[in-house]
């Protein structure tokens, strides 16, 4: 199996949709000879930030010499890149390799291991991390957490929760202390239990019944002791437990993801890993997340963010607010699963024009059903318009000279369009 051919078997998985239980997991790892037993892991679920949180801390751990592996989702810039170590994304031989190996497992087992797209990465990764000896491994929920397919590992060292708030609402529950149970579903003892200073009441308050229940402590930052220092596009300056830390990334959000990592990484002393302060400084200083409120131009200005729920949505907009950024043209694409008007009402205030486009994902909200919607939170004077696809609807945009340009909505679209950038440097 080529590089092309296992990425057209891994999009083949999609058909059957999402998957629940273990037992299909256990089957085929146990078939691994099961990877997931030599390795040492820090779990983080959550609502908001997990992903910035998770790269975070493998930047600060590679930083200090620990060979870190991080598997993320969804899939925001390609496959490989969701399954990297010390920052690099497994090769395409590598990818090809295991993709070849898992599926031939895959057929010959029949119905016992016949695993979804995320099943499938995940016990790709874990593989992967296990063949290269990698010293801990950062492995982010897909989904929930209790029934997610990353809680096949063992207890990790560190279960992290961040922020929790209504999302996938028909799957993990109408209530925030509903989809909380869920999350909490990645603190297994003998875990130390990290959440962020943020954290809303109501899921706080699962979270340290939870630990509780297994006799766990749960470690909290306390953003009380922050000293802000600068606030730019793509920069974020602030002082913490005696750290001047320099972010390359947009919004105060990141303040409360960075801190969360920060305090993971001192949670794990008694394992032996130990970073110190200038070490985290610099892992800190190195990190990159894409689709994050993400600078990809400034002349002219586009930013990529892939928030697509009403409190991520909010931090984009407070930071629209605060850099004075309005008469923008927007490029919007969502799923129809999530609260759309809700996250439009709260961008279109800064939106001069809203082009309107289908993410490829299965569970995309059509263009024009999205423009609908638009064309009811929107001012009667802002411009909406239909184009099918993210690159069509970015060459739109392109076309409206001297205005900052906004991609949002869905990782989908925010992933397409930052391909397209990228590749035009290129």
């Amino acid at each position: 199996m080529n590089y092309t051919q296992s990425l057209e078997y891994i999009e083949s998985l999609k058909q059957s949709g999402m998957k629940w239980g273990f037992d299909r997991l256990r089957n085929i790892l146990n078939l691994c000879g099961n990877p997931e037993n030599s390795l040492r892991f820090i779990h983080i679920a959550g609502t908001n930030g997990k992903g910035s949180t998770a790269k975070m801390i493998q930047s600060i751990l590679t930083a200090a010499g620990y060979r870190t592996g991080l598997f993320t989702s969804p899939v925001v810039t390609g496959y490989r890149d969701i399954i990297t170590i010390d920052g690099q994304a497994v090769t395409e031989n590598e990818f090809a390799e295991l993709t070849g190996y898992l599926s031939s497992l895959q057929t010959n087992a029949g119905e016992d291991v016949n695993l979804s797209e995320f099943e499938f990465c995940t016990v790709l990764a874990l593989l992967h991390f296990a063949r290269q000896k990698t010293d801990i491994c950062v492995i982010e929920c897909g989904l929930g957490g209790r029934d997610d397919a990353t809680n096949i590992i063992p207890p990790p060292l560190a279960a992290v929760i961040t922020p929790v708030s209504l999302d996938h609402t028909n799957i993990l529950g109408s209530t925030v202390e509903e989809i909380a149970a869920k999350k909490c579903g990645i603190i297994k003892p003998p875990c130390v239990v990290v959440t962020s200073p943020d954290q809303d009441d109501s899921a706080l308050a699962v979270i340290l019944e939870t630990a509780a229940k297994y006799g766990l402590t749960v470690r909290i930052p306390s953003e009380a002791t922050v000293k802000p220092i600068e606030f730019k596009l793509g920069l974020t300056r602030f002082e913490y437990d005696g750290m001047e830390i320099t972010l390359p990334l947009t919004g105060d959000f990141q303040i409360s993801n960075c801190l969360t990592a920060i305090e993971t990484v001192k949670s794990l002393e008694k394992t032996g890993i130990n970073p110190s302060k200038e070490q985290i400084i610099k892992g800190l200083r190195e990190s990159i997340v894409p689709c994050r409120q993400e600078v990809a131009s400034r002349s002219p200005l586009i930013i990529l963010d892939g928030g697509h729920n009403p409190q991520a949505v909010a931090a984009l907009a407070k930071t629209l607010e605060s850099f004075g950024i309005k008469g923008l043209v927007l490029v919007a694409g969502m799923l129809a699963d999530k609260e759309v008007s809700k996250c439009l009402k709260l961008l279109t205030p800064y939106c001069a024009k809203i082009i309107c486009c289908t993410p490829e994902n299965p569970r995309a909200l059509p263009a024009a059903e999205l423009a609908e919607i638009a064309r009811q939170s929107a001012p009667s004077t802002t411009e909406i318009l239909v184009e099918e696809t993210p690159l069509k609807a970015l060459e739109s945009a392109l076309r409206t000279p001297e205005k900052p340009i906004l991609i949002a909505g869905s990782f989908y679209v925010a992933s397409a369009v930052r391909t397209i950038l990228l590749h035009s440097k290129n």
